[in-house]
């Protein structure tokens, strides 16, 4: 088992940046609750704010917490949400992807969550085309490349030794077991 490694500076930056911003938005409606005061238009702030409390769960819910490589399968577990299972045998390589660092200030074209509880979901790059992050740490990437889908970019805390492991269990996998019928 793999732990990630502990949010980058950045991903604690922008996620209290959210947050902050989603109590702010709250404040007019709390204020004219205390004070007796019905105005409809601070439901705006306020489902603004709720909106962002949603992506705020889900990006937490989403966060990875372990790394494991099973006999079979590569599996990601994740807080709340399902684990992603990846089977060894659709992996094509696996490397350090220290280039990808200055993600998501360069080279980036789209992302689903670039920084909020980490990096997470599908990014098109401008230099590396469609990857998928499950990772919290920029500066400990690692790319699992794949057949016939994105690469996954993880952050796994003993990284060379990950990367080290994924290869021989990729490369060696243990015998199919047949059962008798």
């Amino acid at each position: 088992m793999f732990r990630p490694v502990p949010l980058d500076r950045y991903a604690v930056q922008v996620t209290s940046g959210v947050a902050y911003l989603g109590g702010v938005l709250v404040l007019p409606l709390l204020f004219a609750t205390f004070s007796g005061f019905r105005w409809p238009g601070l439901m705006i702030p306020t489902a603004f704010a709720a909106a962002i409390a949603l992506f705020l769960l889900l990006a937490y819910a989403g966060q990875p917490t372990d790394y494991r490589i099973e006999a079979y399968h590569l599996v990601i577990r994740r807080r709340w949400l399902r684990a992603v299972r990846v089977p060894l045998g659709e992996i094509t390589g696996v490397s350090l992807a220290s280039m990808l660092a200055n993600v998501p200030r360069m080279g980036l074209r789209f992302a689903f969550n670039p920084g909020i509880f980490g990096y997470q979901g599908p990014f098109d790059l401008v230099d590396y085309g469609r990857v998928f992050f499950l990772a919290t740490n920029r500066e400990h990437l690692v790319a699992v490349s794949r057949r016939d889908a994105p690469s996954l970019i993880l952050s796994p805390a003993r990284f060379h030794q990950f990367i080290e492991v994924l290869d021989e269990e990729r490369r060696n996998p243990p015998p199919q077991v047949r059962s008798k019928g």
